[in-house]
């Protein structure tokens, strides 16, 4: 199992991989890429507060697929919060 240090850096290599794909993708131009990141940002928090809206609170306590897709929300949030999520 890769310790810490060693997720954290392929972490940050895969990011760095993926930002110049999203340049590129905008023929080089960074106001472009920046300008659908912000817009993929803002419709997966949409997307992720309707998907809250539509799940029961009660419901997800339970041990379900429903509780695993209540977690991948948890991620989400995580994520769009600025956390580095655990590279496996």
């Amino acid at each position: 199992m890769p310790d810490p240090a060693s997720r954290q850096t392929h972490y940050a290599e895969a990011l760095e991989r993926d930002v110049d794909r999203a340049i590129a993708a905008c023929d080089q131009n960074v106001r472009a890429a920046l300008r659908a990141a912000i817009v993929a940002h803002s419709f997966l928090l949409e997307e992720i507060e309707r998907l809250t809206r539509a799940v029961s609170p009660g419901f997800t306590r339970q041990q379900s697929p429903s509780r695993r897709a209540s977690e991948m929300l948890d991620r989400w949030r995580e994520i769009s919060a600025g956390q580095l999520p655990a590279v496996e």
